[in-house]
Formats: structure tokens, C-alpha cells, sequence
């Protein structure tokens, strides 16, 4: 293993063909990354291709904060005026995506009212690799600029895998999801000569449906929603000023969050895949 620049490590193997990233802390307020890849780093053993390591946020990871000057999940924008730190370190990540095959995107949540394990992917036929429950799709459609969306653009396979919450953590928990999905996606993509490990789970399928953005700076939540909540069609979720917000089918809320701003991330609608 060898490290190629600042936050990217590259392992090699003598057969050349596909490529694989695993990335962590895009965020640098999801805490436990840096033992569990600097522990994956010192002692796997690439048998075969290409796979990169990726510490997206650095200066956010010494400071211990979300970001420094704008979320780097928002950056991975090919038509950007790059100015601000992130956006000039997603430039940096995107030169290593156009290389990759496959993406491994290990994130923490940020939700205040549950910890969340879910698997985020356009490939729902690979979910059985990974030990969660929950499954969303076509939230590429709907946020565009992270670096899974990014993927999508180029043609290639991708997969965000959020481990818990930040505000609900269990440490360990944490660490051996991240830890088992990076090796079993590892094994998955052939860098490592194992036979991968399939979770027989019953899964709730979802596709991302709508995001709301704060219309106005007066938006009011008719009650305090919990991840996952179910939403009977055509129930009133909160006023943006003098608006109504509805669903129109039975959907689930994720990721409630009780904003300020004109054109803030408020709340996602998902709807279950039958």
C-alpha cells in the first residue's frame, strides 16, 4: 500500500484490470473512520486489480467539523466554478472516480431521533452483501453533486453505505459494519480471492421520491417526525409559510430536519418498491 497524495493511499496488484474506491469521511464529523481504514490499510491484502483509499474531507477531519466552507456530498459537480475548499478537494476525488469501476461510499448520519443503517444504491441486485435492512434508490435522480450521483454520470457501479447515527452511536456496531461491508464489497469486486458473504435479510426497498427545499424561512413541522415514519397519503407534513406540504401515496419521511434558510434540506419522501 502506498500513499500517492495527501488523504489517497492506492493498493496495486500485478493484474490490471477493474478499479475499486473505498471513501470515508466526506463528512469530518463522522468520527471513527481513521481506525478501522487505517487498520484495512496496514493489513489487507489485494490479490487482484486496482483499489484506492480515500479520506475525502481532511481539513474537516482535523477539525473534527461537518465541513469548512460547504458540504463536500454537494460538490462532485462537473460544471463548477471551483472556489471553496471542498470544491476544490471534490475536484481532486473526481480525477480518482474517473478511474474506478466501483465506488464504496462509508458514511455516518447525521439524524437526531434514530440510528439509521442503510445501504444507497442504483444496483439493488447487490444489497445481499451488505448486512442492512433498508435499501434506497433513485436518490440520484433527486440530489445531484455528491460523489455517488457522480458515478451514475460516468456509468459506474456505485454504493453509500450509512452505518448509524452520529447523535446514537454505538461504537462498535459502527466499526464492524464498516469494517465486514469494505471487506465483503472487496470480495465482491475480486481484489480479494474469497467467496463473498450474501445476508439472507428481509429488506424494505425504497426509492427516493421528493426532497423538500424551504420554500420560505417559516416552515413548521405538524409534529416531530421520526426516521422512517410512515406518511399516510395526502397527510400534511408541515407549512412552508401558507402552504400545505402533502404526500400524495402512503411514503416514509427520512431525515426530518427543522430548518431556517430559503432553499434548505428539509425532509426526503421515499416510497416502497413493491
Amino acid at each position: 500500500m502506498k500513499q500517492i497524495s495527501n488523504g489517497f493511499f492506492l493498493q496495486d496488484s500485478w493484474i490490471k484490470w477493474n478499479t475499486t474506491v473505498i471513501m470515508v469521511w466526506v463528512h469530518g464529523n463522522e468520527f471513527s473512520w481513521i481506525e478501522i481504514l487505517d487498520e484495512i490499510i496496514k493489513s489487507l491484502d489485494i490479490n487482484n486489480w486496482k483499489v484506492y483509499f480515500i479520506y475525502a474531507n481532511l481539513k474537516a477531519i482535523e477539525k473534527k467539523i461537518r465541513f469548512i466552507e460547504k458540504n463536500l456530498n454537494r460538490c462532485f459537480l462537473i460544471d463548477k466554478k471551483w472556489s471553496t475548499y471542498e470544491e476544490k478537494r471534490a475536484l481532486e476525488i473526481i480525477e480518482i472516480l474517473n478511474k474506478a469501476d466501483y465506488l464504496l461510499d462509508i458514511h455516518n448520519t447525521i439524524s437526531t431521533n434514530s440510528s439509521l443503517e442503510i445501504l444507497i444504491t442504483t444496483h439493488i441486485d447487490y444489497a445481499k452483501y451488505f448486512n442492512v435492512d433498508k435499501v434506497v434508490s433513485n436518490i440520484d435522480d433527486i440530489q445531484k453533486g455528491w460523489s455517488d450521483w457522480y458515478m451514475d454520470c460516468i456509468w459506474k457501479k456505485w454504493f453509500c453505505l450509512e452505518c448509524g447515527s452520529i447523535y446514537f452511536w454505538d461504537k462498535n456496531k459502527t466499526l464492524e459494519l464498516a469494517k465486514n461491508s469494505i471487506i465483503n464489497f472487496l470480495k465482491v469486486t475480486w481484489n480479494i480471492n474469497w467467496i463473498p458473504k450474501e445476508y439472507n435479510l428481509k429488506r424494505l426497498i425504497i426509492k427516493m421520491k421528493y426532497m423538500h427545499f424551504l420554500k420560505t424561512n417559516n416552515f413548521i413541522f405538524t409534529k416531530d417526525y421520526k426516521d422512517f415514519e410512515f406518511i399516510q397519503s395526502w397527510d400534511i407534513i408541515g407549512k412552508d409559510w401558507c402552504f400545505d406540504i402533502k404526500v400524495e401515496k402512503n411514503s416514509y419521511i427520512v431525515f426530518p430536519r427543522k430548518r431556517k434558510n430559503i432553499w434548505d434540506e428539509c425532509f426526503c419522501i421515499w416510497e416502497e418498491i413493491i
